[in-house]
């Protein structure tokens, strides 16, 4: 997930209080306001640990790696590559992976490509002739990703930022006349997700879906920005129905052209 995994996985830490969304938890209005400062406090923590300025010391950013690598979410594995997904989230895409049928699927942040695989394996069994686009800024795979048979014949992978004009350049050439569905899991900041869905958005058609993910630590703002500016995308709340959900208003669906 390129640089910020951590920051990546920050949404499943705080699950405790994010709930299943910002207007509908049933907890008390002063619970919500708490979960809200205490959200707004840790995306300020960890966007300045990304920056030189951060003001932490050597020791306690030490200390803040360790918690957050004794999240679950850092345990996951499928066919034994580390996998950063929430599981009930990953459910749901597969369902939309079903429902949709897309000839490509452009995912942002690959880490050690374990949802890639994930989505690729799936895919086969729904679109023989789909493909798995995956991008990071760092290539973090290791032999059993890259050696896998169905990586090797599904999934390409591209080496850069999701935002750089070549990049999303190329995913565009690769998209042409094809069914889209962009899934969003690199840098979770406010302006880099905005950016993407801003180049991502026009590869989808109706029906389809962009898919963001760990929305609780950042892109929350920019999902909002985003609908208020557009009529041709809603967020589809019927595919919260897990209480973990870290794709909170994630969940964008394409209704119009």
């Amino acid at each position: 997930m390129n640089n910020i995994i951590a920051l990546a996985c920050l949404g499943l830490l705080t699950t405790a209080f994010v709930g299943c969304s910002d207007s509908e938890s049933s907890a008390p209005a002063a619970a919500n306001i708490d979960r809200d400062r205490q959200r707004t406090e840790d995306v300020i923590k960890f966007e300045r640990s990304q920056g030189k300025d951060h003001g932490y010391t050597d020791e306690e950013m030490q200390e803040i790696m360790k918690e957050l690598e004794a999240s679950p979410v850092f345990k996951n594995k499928f066919l034994g590559i580390p996998t950063i997904q929430n599981p009930s989230d990953a459910w749901i895409v597969m369902e939309i992976m079903y429902e949709t049928k897309p000839d490509l699927i452009v995912e942002t942040g690959t880490h050690k490509g374990g949802s890639a695989t994930l989505w690729a394996i799936v895919l086969e069994h729904i679109n023989p002739d789909g493909r798995v686009v995956t991008i990071d800024i760092e290539d973090k795979r290791g032999k059993r990703s890259t050696s896998l048979r169905i990586n090797q014949e599904k999934v390409t992978f591209l080496l850069g930022s999701s935002t750089d004009p070549k990049i999303v350049a190329d995913v565009h050439r690769r998209a042409e006349g094809k069914q889209v569905l962009v899934i969003l899991d690199s840098l979770h900041s406010k302006d880099h997700v905005m950016d993407e869905l801003e180049a991502y958005a026009p590869l989808v058609s109706v029906g389809g879906y962009i898919i963001v993910q760990d929305t609780t630590v950042g892109p929350l703002g920019a999902i909002d920005e985003f609908l208020a500016a557009t009529d041709s995308f809603v967020a589809d709340r019927s595919r919260e129905r897990y209480p973990d959900t870290s794709s909170v208003r994630g969940f964008l669906k394409r209704v119009k052209p």
